[in-house]
C-alpha cells in the first residue's frame, strides 16, 4: 500500500464512541464530545476597557465633576448626571449615562478639580459592550472541537471546570523477539537491548497518547496468543518485530487465527516497508519493523494518524510546511523514499546526505523532519520546494 493510500484509509477510521469527563485544567489537547452552548454573555456587563474617566460624549465641552471612583469587581450601580464623570478602573463596570471613556493618560483638569476632555476623544472610546465578544445561548465551541489553551480560556471564562471530551484509545504496546533485553537487565555485547518500545511510547507521549508497556513477547505462537487475548480492553496494541516476512512471523499467524482482518501488511517505501496493521471490529493491531528507525518511521507515518483519529482529531496527518531542498539527491524511483533531515528557515536538508540504515537509530536523532517521495521519483534538486513532515 502507498503511503497516500494509508493516509486515505485512516480518513476512513471512526472516532471512539465513548467519552469521559475531566477537569478543564487537564483537557488541553483533546476533543470536545459535544457543543458547548454559551450559558453567559462575554463581557457579562458592559464595563471600561483601559484605566480612565468615564462621561457621557454630549458632554466633552463642558468640565466634568468628579463624582468618585469604580473599582474592578465593585457591583454597585453608579449613575453619572449631566457634567458629571466617574474615574474607572480596568474591568470595572461602566455607570448609566455615560458612553465613553478618556485614558488616564490624558486627563487635565481646570483650577476647580473638574475633567477637562481632550476634544480628540472619540466617541465609545474604550467601552466594552455586554455581549459584544459572545451572547448568551450562541454556540460557543462545536463538538469534535480540539481544546486549545485559548479554547480552554472561553470555557473557564463561561465558568465551566469539567468538560467531557472524547475518551482517547487504551493502548499496549509490546516488544517482540527472544534477543531483545531490557535496558534494566544485565546483557553481553552480543545480545540487543529493547529500543523500540521506548521509542514508541515516547513519539505517542509527544503527540499526547498515553499507553502501557506490557513487555516482550517471545517467539511463540502460545504465548503471543496469551498476550492478544489477556487484551481485549485495549483499543490498539503496537508490537515491533516479527514483521518482515523473513523473520519468524508468529503475529500473523495469531491474528490470522483470532479473526483478524489484514488492512494492510507493507507500505511501499523505504524505510518501514515492512509494517502491518489488523483490525477486528473496533481493535486495531500494529505490527512495526524490528529495525529502529523504520519502527519510530511507521509510528509516524502509520500509527499516530489512526490514533488521531479514533481520539477525534481532524488534523491527523503530521504537521507539514513547505520548505526549499538544499543539495541534491538521487534514490530509487521503483518505491517511494523517506528522507529524513533538519528545516530551518524555510531549508531542508538531508542529514548525512540520507546514507543511512534502517537499523540504525543516531540518524534519526538528529533529524526534525521527514521527506516522503512519490513512487517514480528517482531525485531531488537543489532550491526544489518540497513538503516536508514534523516528527520533532
Amino acid at each position: 500500500m502507498r503511503v497516500d493510500e494509508v493516509f486515505n484509509l485512516a480518513s476512513t477510521i471512526e472516532p471512539l464512541n465513548k467519552s469521559e469527563i475531566l477537569p478543564l485544567s487537564t483537557a488541553v489537547g483533546r476533543i470536545l464530545a459535544k457543543d458547548i452552548i454559551a450559558n453567559r454573555s462575554l463581557p457579562a456587563f458592559d464595563n471600561s476597557a483601559l484605566d480612565g474617566y468615564a462621561f457621557a460624549y454630549a458632554d466633552i465641552n463642558n468640565p466634568l465633576k468628579i463624582k468618585g471612583v469604580i473599582l474592578a469587581g465593585d457591583k454597585s450601580s453608579y449613575k453619572i448626571a449631566p457634567n458629571e464623570c466617574y474615574k474607572i478602573m480596568t474591568g470595572a463596570i461602566f455607570p448609566d449615562g455615560a458612553d465613553t471613556v478618556v485614558m488616564i493618560e490624558n486627563e487635565q483638569f481646570d483650577n476647580n478639580g473638574n475633567l477637562i476632555v481632550p476634544l480628540d476623544t472619540p466617541q465609545n472610546n474604550a467601552k466594552k459592550i455586554k455581549g459584544e465578544e459572545i451572547k448568551s445561548g450562541e454556540l460557543l465551541l462545536s463538538k469534535n472541537s480540539k481544546l486549545t489553551p485559548a479554547n480552554i480560556m472561553l470555557l473557564a471564562a463561561q465558568g465551566i471546570s469539567y468538560i467531557e471530551v472524547i475518551k482517547e484509545p487504551k493502548i499496549a504496546i509490546f516488544s517482540s523477539g527472544n534477543e531483545i533485553n531490557e535496558p534494566w537487565d544485565e546483557c553481553d555485547n552480543l545480545s540487543i537491548y529493547n529500543a523500540n518500545g521506548f521509542g514508541i511510547i515516547s513519539a505517542l507521549n509527544q503527540h499526547g497518547f498515553k499507553s502501557e508497556y506490557k513487555g516482550i513477547l517471545k517467539d511463540e505462537i502460545s504465548s503471543i496468543k496469551d498476550a492478544i487475548e489477556n487484551s481485549n480492553d485495549y483499543d490498539i496494541i503496537i508490537t515491533s518485530g516479527g514483521a518482515s516476512k523473513g523473520e519468524a512471523d508468529y503475529m500473523n499467524q495469531v491474528l490470522n487465527m483470532l479473526g483478524f482482518e489484514i488492512l494492510f501488511d507493507s507500505i511501499d517505501v523505504r524505510p518501514a516497508k515492512p509494517t502491518k496493521c489488523y483490525k477486528k471490529g473496533s481493535k486495531l493491531i500494529f505490527v512495526l519493523p524490528g529495525n529502529p528507525m523504520s519502527c519510530l518511521l511507521a509510528v509516524y507515518i502509520a500509527v499516530l494518524p489512526y490514533l488521531k483519529k479514533l481520539a477525534g482529531h481532524s488534523d491527523y496527518i503530521l504537521e507539514s510546511q513547505i520548505a526549499k531542498f538544499k543539495g541534491n539527491l538521487k534514490f530509487k524511483a521503483s518505491r517511494a523514499n523517506i528522507v529524513i533531515g533538519t528545516a530551518e528557515n524555510g531549508e531542508f536538508r538531508a542529514t548525512n546526505n540520507n546514507i543511512y540504515s534502517p537499523s540504525m537509530i543516531k540518524p534519526i536523532s538528529l533529524s526534525n523532519y521527514i521527506y516522503i517521495s512519490d513512487v517514480g521519483q528517482n531525485g531531488i534538486c537543489d532550491n526544489q520546494e518540497i513538503k516536508i513532515y514534523k516528527i520533532s
